[in-house]
């Protein structure tokens, strides 16, 4: 599918979060991120994000962000469409990095509301001024990391004011707002997130989808195809037996740390550090994923996993 197929498309399925690989001297590892891309896309997954929360941007220099974003959309080649996290504490900054998501080949440019924004009216303007730089926005919102609340009514507005027909929404309990917003606004796209810790619940209320970084995007794609297909006892079987791996994953502070190693345990990544504050798990935790994975009958490696 071409480039100007993608951006017009509307962004619906099951899209995952690519972390940004490092060695194990904290070096950027993009051997690491080809190979993560080209997993992903045998896993069945509809779309990538790069650079979002998840891929550290914030540790990244100017050079390593463009390295990453170049990387990500070679290896993908047109065969599933590329967001990129463009958030920025500025509509300078935001512009500068849609140019430049633009530029590289990217579908679509997720943005959240700057960080600590004390008055969310002004939300809408800036919306619309950033979809002038060029991709179709996705809204993120996203407040454990920008700070900021958005009431429906807000967000819907942002919509209007931008004309963005795609939403992340992450600001919890995520289903009764997925229902406010799709009553006001049936053709959004509304993405569930958060690990997919509520994705059953999120599809039941329409959303179109899951974007999230959780480690096997095969069982989400797995439950979001059953509930597309009415079998909602089925999706939910599945959705219980791995949702204390889900859970496992989307712990605070060391999440990002134990997706990473479930990844290198797969064969995709080789190495689980991070650049944050817990730049990999330790041994306690290692273990209890061990546990974690063996209740659920998971035995980690590269090929497409059937739940």
């Amino acid at each position: 599918m071409s480039d100007t197929a993608h951006r017009g498309a509307r962004l619906r399925g099951t899209w995952y979060i690519l972390p940004t690989p490092f060695g194990e001297d904290g070096s950027l590892d993009t051997p690491s991120l080809g190979r993560l891309v080209e997993a992903s896309i045998a896993w069945g997954v509809d779309g990538l994000t790069v650079l979002g929360v998840m891929g550290e941007p914030g540790s990244l220099t100017a050079d390593e962000r463009t390295l990453v974003l170049r990387t990500v959309v070679d290896a993908a080649r047109s065969r599933v469409s590329v967001a990129v996290g463009c958030s920025g504490a500025s509509l300078s900054i935001v512009g500068a990095l849609i140019e430049q998501a633009r530029e590289l080949g990217a579908a679509a440019a997720m943005v959240a509301a700057p960080p600590l924004l004390r008055n969310v009216d002004l939300l809408p303007a800036f919306y619309a001024e950033a979809a002038t730089a060029g991709l179709p926005l996705i809204i993120q919102d996203e407040p454990a990391a920008t700070g900021v609340l958005i009431p429906v009514s807000t967000l819907v507005a942002c919509v209007d004011a931008s004309g963005a027909r795609a939403l992340k929404l992450e600001d919890p309990p995520t289903p009764p707002k997925i229902s406010r917003l799709l009553a006001a606004r049936p053709d959004l796209s509304v993405f569930g997130g958060l690990g997919g810790v509520a994705a059953l619940q999120e599809l039941q209320r329409g959303a179109c989808g899951t974007m999230t970084g959780f480690a096997y995007p095969e069982i989400l794609r797995w439950v979001r195809l059953a509930v597309e297909a009415g079998d909602l006892a089925a999706a939910a079987r599945c959705f219980d037996r791995y949702l204390p791996l889900i859970q496992f994953e989307s712990q605070p502070v060391i999440g990002l740390a134990i997706r990473k190693e479930v990844l290198r345990r797969r064969g995709v990544l080789a190495s689980s550090r991070t650049r944050g504050l817990t730049p990999a798990i330790d041994a306690l935790t290692a273990a209890e994923l061990d546990d974690v994975l063996e209740r659920a009958g998971i035995r980690p490696d590269p090929a497409p996993f059937d739940p």
